[in-house]
């Protein structure tokens, strides 16, 4: 069930979402989030969600800094996520709150458009090297001696790449 809801995750954060429409239930990108916490008990999610449905391109935004916010909750605390219709626009609110907040330096400069495209493009670029030179490998590309792996593993080892080289 749970990589389930992480592939339904992955599908709709950074995916095309195909099963979806241009308007997605709120119900959807809520029940993946609640999924992401659901072996984090110390993490509570407060909920303010006053449209029934949102755009896809504001649930990617939406799934995304959910993502981000759980991550920086090492030690736990709460997730405050909120969306609503605002002058014909979507306004997304993403707060965590705890007593220890890990945040990585480069996702701040990515998300406020300080850090250099070249340089988040090297990043990438050498997460995925180290991974391809540890041997995972995803069946389409691997060969019959590699560690075949699915793509939301091989995606969970870029970032782990990432997180490791910040």
């Amino acid at each position: 069930l749970i990589s389930t809801n992480k592939l339904k995750f992955f599908r709709l954060a950074f995916g095309a979402a195909g099963g979806f429409g241009e308007r997605v239930e709120i119900a959807e990108p809520k029940a993946l989030i609640e999924a992401l916490i659901a072996d984090k008990p110390n993490i509570t999610i407060e909920w303010a969600l006053a449209e029934p449905t949102l755009g896809k391109p504001a649930v990617k935004v939406l799934l995304n800094f959910a993502q981000i916010a759980i991550d920086a909750l090492v030690r736990g605390g709460t997730l405050d996520i909120g969306a609503e219709m605002r002058d014909g626009a979507c306004e997304i609110v993403v707060r965590a709150i705890g007593p220890k907040i890990a945040f990585d330096d480069t996702i701040g400069k990515a998300l406020d458009g300080s850090l250099d495209r070249a340089d988040l493009a090297d990043q990438v670029e050498a997460a995925v090297g180290a991974v391809l030179a540890s041997g995972l490998r995803t069946a389409d590309i691997a060969g019959s001696a590699e560690n075949v792996v699915g793509t939301t593993r091989m995606g969970e080892a870029v970032v782990e790449a990432l997180r490791a080289s910040a």
